[in-house]
């Protein structure tokens, strides 16, 4: 398990030993809790004959619900993969996505279009983990680790898809290209990219202007 959800799940476990104490406390004294409370606050719901919306809004105050628990990379990813689900006028069927794809976010607002946020998945595909991969432009799978790519076909076929996926950049379409990447370990593979650019704004009509990058060992494809 990664290190950032190890320690969410730390302070997850923490908060709920604290309220089982105030629990037992409270039983101890006569009274039953039925919710969770903070450590020194007030907020615990007691059945001393209280409304039913004072109990919803101190349900909805409950500290164990806060933002970003579910986030450590800080990215609303179902969010915008919503907006890739419902982007106007799609041009290619990305089908069903689950929990298992392979996928980066990359900032196209900035030079090169640095990888952002990738998923686990794709350090799992890559070798590569999240600390070697953000802030790289995904062509460094395009070479082995610390080498260079010397299969002329490799660099033929890869020189091609990033003509065309540059010029539909340029158009903002959508593209589905096959480059040959590398693993971290130096093992080549076909790569199936399907990219999606998405816009929105935000607050203040501040732009945000991502591409979500869909990838796929096309060898596993069909062999699972």
């Amino acid at each position: 398990m990664r290190s950032e959800y190890q320690e969410q799940r730390m302070r997850l476990e923490e908060l709920r030993r604290v309220a089982e104490l105030r629990n037992a406390q409270q039983i101890v004294s006569g009274d039953s809790v039925v919710g969770y409370g903070d450590a020194g606050s007030s907020q615990e719901m007691m059945m001393r004959g209280g409304s039913s919306g004072t109990a919803q809004q101190q349900q909805r105050q409950d500290p164990l619900i806060y933002p970003g628990v579910y986030s450590p990379s800080g990215f609303d990813m179902m969010g915008i993969l919503v907006r890739v689900r419902q982007r106007p006028n799609p041009t290619i069927d990305i089908g069903n996505i689950d929990s298992g794809v392979a996928l980066v976010l990359c900032d196209s607002a900035m030079p090169d279009m640095p990888i952002v946020y990738c998923s686990e998945p794709f350090e799992n595909l890559t070798g590569y983990s999240s600390a070697e991969i953000l802030g790289h432009n995904c062509r460094f799978l395009q070479h082995p680790a610390g080498g260079y790519c010397h299969d002329e076909r490799a660099q033929t076929a890869n020189e091609l898809a990033r003509r065309e996926i540059k010029e539909r950049f340029a158009r903002g379409e959508e593209a589905r290209v096959r480059f040959w990447n590398f693993t971290k370990e130096g093992k080549m593979f076909a790569n199936v990219l399907t990219t999606i650019p998405i816009t929105w704004e935000e607050g203040r009509g501040e732009e945000k202007r991502y591409i979500v990058g869909f990838q796929a060992d096309e060898g596993r494809i069909y062999c699972g």
